[in-house]
């Protein structure tokens, strides 16, 4: 395809981390990138011109990169090739039915909500090569890396010496930043780096990548160890990168001696102007194929400053060591590859001025190295074998991007690096910045909120380690994003307290039922402890003159699919007597204040009438309830009818930081939180068994019937016993028809 030479496109530019977009007032989201792509792909079926699709290859790097302004163009670009296009597609056969019973859709996306889709590829196991392999010789591979430079490989020097300081073993790291507390996504993240250790017997290390102090506090970092170590996991060593801050900085001052990193006074707008001319840059090279190393780069693509003189550099970076620039005046950047379709080789920062106290190196530096140019550093200082992370790091981690550019400018060893799927749970957010805003806003009570699917939030509902173990187990791991539901995490720890757990009376929502014909004397009844476990034992609960039953069990008028309490009509006392209505109390405004009743005292023992009530007798204890439910009403916060997405998950950066999620460009999510997701009850009634340990949190898991699994709170005491609802029964179809 011939065409005739064009100027350079100017597309909207990538703006810097924090920033809107200053080509536009409102930026391309995830959602309006993904729709271009859904169009050229309808084109591109029935008209597959060869550059179109090539162009179409481009764009979708660039969603990948999370750069959704450049993956627009460049699929509407792709678009318009394939409709101007004659080109037919080629026939295809049809492949032949599955057989009855067999999958269907194995390749679909898993969607939330749609009953018939399928879950995406999973797998127990990753094949990862092993210390000392040619799949660790050669740490990172693409098969259309073409001409590309391949910075992944290991010189033989590097790796051996490598392999002397492990003695071969394999070595993974769990890196969070401790800018928050870490949630359920984090766990499978753990889950996966200690399990690949664990497998082979290798050891796993805890780094904290403490690289901005502003975002983070020692009350992050002892929050994460105390998660760790409840959820099993015993790492090797536990580190942090500001323990290589004196390294970092001299391999900086290395890099500024190989010509390969330079002092930078650029704005932050200044550098999105100079991204938007290399992203105009990239559209010219593939809508007329021309070769991107043999084509003039746009001036003012550069930074004016990129050719400095190394000694200039020094001096610079000196004067920003010593305090002596002001803060955000200017920053080392890294010398990458401005022809690069990897946006995150377009000179990425290495260095920038804060002066702000570290929660772990205090006032010591004034200058602090980026999470861009510290992470592969440390990797590689560390001796890591595997680093593993999610799919946001695939591109700066290609065997041509940032990652291993950095390694091989310094000469260093290069670990093996493996990517998969953030885990995304319906009803939930997992943006740190949107759980604290949560938080400090005050739409829930702290980061261990029990709503919250953070570790603490979790532990606080009362969910085991070994719950969040079998959930992350069985999430296995896979590269396809998808958004697993909340139901699978609480199936989890309900197969385990089903058996574990005793069972309770309780009622959230008491009324009083006199009992008119009881005979004054003691009626004891005898209670399982566990009605499938009997050999676990009874304990005793006396049928008083005046017991009690739940509210919404009781109706004034009868219903033929209702199984409650109405007048003249009997039901059974959970493992005791059948009680019948006889008459009830109004209050002035019509509310129900109490009900008379008769027993039956023949009907112990013997065939129950279709209802069955849990109860409580006047020697219950008042307690405290909290009935917590899903966070948010929609099952993807954020999303309008129909799964629109309205904003990205993850933002591209230009200034080092770790890829973050985007400052919400709606309001909507907050509108979309359940408002019933916390109810308390103040007057419920608990056998008094409980109030033994109602002193010690989070000590004793049980099941109140009919009502869900809980546990003591940490707000409780032996005087004023909290009780947090940590699941919902399975419920039966009986029990959801008395819901009606």
């Amino acid at each position: 395809r011939v065409s005739s030479p064009r100027p350079f496109a100017v597309p909207r530019a990538i703006a810097p981390m924090g920033d809107a977009d200053p080509a536009s007032s409102e930026p391309v989201t995830q959602s309006g990138a993904k729709t271009a792509k859904k169009n050229f792909e309808k084109v591109a079926k029935k008209k597959p011109d060869p550059a179109g699709l090539a162009l179409g290859e481009e764009a979708q790097a660039a969603l990948t990169a999370k750069d959704f302004g450049a993956a627009k163009d460049l699929f509407t670009q792709a678009q318009t090739l394939c409709e101007a296009s004659d080109v037919k597609p080629a026939k295809q056969v049809k492949p032949a039915k599955p057989s009855e019973g067999a999958s269907e859709g194995a390749a679909a996306k898993h969607k939330p909500g749609k009953g018939t889709a399928d879950e995406p590829e999973v797998q127990k196991e990753v094949n990862l090569p092993a210390p000392g392999s040619d799949g660790h010789r050669v740490a990172k591979n693409k098969a259309n890396l073409g001409d590309l430079p391949n910075y992944a490989v290991n010189i033989e020097t590097r790796l051996n010496e490598h392999l002397v300081e492990t003695n071969s073993k394999w070595r993974t790291r769990f890196p969070p930043e401790p800018n928050g507390y870490l949630h359920i996504g984090h766990a499978k993240a753990m889950h996966f780096d200690f399990g690949v250790a664990k497998r082979f017997g290798g050891e796993t290390y805890l780094r904290f990548d403490d690289t901005n102090p502003d975002a983070e506090k020692q009350e992050y970092i002892d929050s994460i160890l105390s998660s760790v170590a409840w959820l099993g996991h015993t790492p090797a060593k536990v580190t942090y990168s500001s323990n290589y801050f004196d390294k970092l900085h001299s391999l900086a001052i290395e890099l500024i001696k190989k010509g390969k990193a330079y002092v930078c006074h650029q704005t932050k707008l200044e550098t999105a102007a100079s991204r938007q001319l290399l992203q105009g840059f990239q559209l010219k090279c593939a809508r007329e194929g021309l070769a991107k190393k043999d084509t003039e780069l746009p001036p003012g693509a550069a930074s004016p400053h990129r050719e400095r003189s190394v000694e200039e550099n020094l001096e610079l970076f000196r004067q920003m060591t010593a305090g002596e620039l002001k803060e955000g005046e200017c920053s080392l950047r890294m010398k990458g590859d401005l022809r690069s379709d990897i946006t995150s080789m377009w000179d990425l920062a290495a260095y920038r001025i804060k002066f702000a106290v570290h929660p772990h190196s205090g006032d010591k530096y004034v200058v602090y190295p980026t999470y861009d140019y510290t992470h592969c550093l440390v990797d590689s200082l560390e001796n890591i074998t595997h680093s593993l992370c999610t799919l946001e790091f695939e591109t700066r981690q290609a065997p041509n991007g940032p990652y291993y550019w950095l390694l091989d400018a310094l000469d260093m060893y290069k670990p093996v690096t493996w990517e998969f799927a953030r885990c995304n749970i319906t009803y939930n957010v997992m943006s740190k910045r949107k759980l604290n805003r949560l938080v400090t806003d005050g739409f829930v009570a702290g980061w261990d909120d029990p709503r919250l699917l953070t570790l603490e939030g979790l532990r606080r509902r009362g969910y085991t380690p070994s719950s969040v173990n079998a959930f992350c187990e069985e999430l296995g791991v896979t590269r396809n994003d998808n958004v697993q539901h909340l139901s699978k995490l609480e199936k989890c720890i309900r197969d385990e307290l089903e058996e574990n757990c005793d069972r309770i009376f309780g009622v959230l929502d008491p009324i009083p039922v006199d009992i008119v014909n009881h005979p004054g004397v003691e009626l004891p009844v005898s209670c399982p402890l566990h009605p499938k476990f009997l050999d676990r034992g009874n304990r005793i609960i006396q049928l008083t003159k005046t017991v009690f039953v739940e509210r919404s069990d009781f109706r004034e008028v009868d219903d033929s699919n209702f199984f409650g309490l109405a007048p003249n009509k009997a039901v059974r006392l959970l493992f005791g007597y059948n009680i019948t209505c006889v008459g009830f109390e109004k209050d002035e405004s019509g509310k129900v204040t109490r009900i008379t009743a008769t027993y039956d005292p023949e009907s112990l023992g013997t065939k129950p009438p279709k209802g069955t009530l849990h109860w409580a007798s006047t020697e219950f204890v008042q307690t405290e309830v909290r009935v917590y439910d899903k966070l948010f009403a929609v099952e993807v916060p954020g999303c309008v009818e129909g799964g629109k997405e309205l904003e990205p998950a993850v933002e591209p950066t230009v200034d080092g930081e770790e890829p973050h999620e985007k400052e919400a460009a709606s309001e909507l999510w907050l509108t979309q939180i359940n408002p019933d997701s916390l109810i308390t009850h103040f007057g419920a009634l608990v056998e008094p068994s409980l109030s033994v340990c109602a002193g010690e949190p989070l000590s004793k898991r049980f099941q109140l019937q009919r009502l869900g699994y809980f546990t003591f709170d940490k707000d409780s005491t032996h005087e004023k016993p909290v009780l947090n609802r940590i699941v919902t029964l399975k419920e039966s179809k009986d029990l959801k028809a008395m819901k009606k």
